[in-house]
């Protein structure tokens, strides 16, 4: 059995105790230390990821080409370049 050891987003302390889960079905964790309360895997693409596809965007890349390349949907991929 492998555990898993799990750091708070906000303040990188190990004294984390898990605290139910969201409405997707993952699960929270509530930090002791600073009170943060919230998942700890988050699914969300970081902004070097984000800059990196609006640079290929520019190279003329179709948008459901940079959604395979990176990950995301089509739709997310035309969000992120109208925002820039």
């Amino acid at each position: 059995m492998i555990t898993e050891n799990f750091k708070c987003r906000k303040c990188q302390s190990m004294n984390v105790v898990k605290n139910g889960s969201n409405s997707v079905g993952n699960p929270k964790f509530k930090c002791k230390d600073c009170g943060f309360v919230g998942v700890i895997k988050t699914l969300r693409k970081s902004d070097e990821v984000k800059e990196q596809l609006i640079k290929a965007a520019q190279e003329r890349v179709s948008s459901r080409g940079l959604g395979r390349m990176f990950g995301v949907s089509h739709e997310t991929a035309l969000r992120w370049i109208k925002k820039s």
